[in-house]
């Protein structure tokens, strides 16, 4: 069975490209995709639309944990501020 395990003490929600999810799907069972399948029908996806938070809130609860020094905080913010959903 296809796992995705991060050990953060930040909670994450990562988004998946529909491609990726695809492949992801692919790679399961027969039997996996029939409870995929039926548990679809029954409870509905429960995908909700991205909400983008603003860039210093991210930043500010990356800071609150201090597991991270200023330098990487710097490149997060940066990255953020570059990246795709806040152009």
């Amino acid at each position: 069975m296809p796992r995705l395990v991060l050990k953060e003490t930040v909670k994450k929600e990562i988004e998946i490209p529909f491609k990726t999810l695809c492949k992801v799907v692919d790679l399961l069972t027969k039997k996996e995709k029939s409870r995929l399948l039926k548990r679809l029908q029954t409870q509905g996806a429960g995908f909700v639309q991205f909400k983008k938070d603003k860039i210093n809130t991210i930043v500010s609860d990356f800071a609150k944990t201090n597991l991270y020094d200023a330098e990487f905080l710097k490149d997060l913010e940066a990255g953020l501020i570059k990246s795709s959903p806040y152009q």
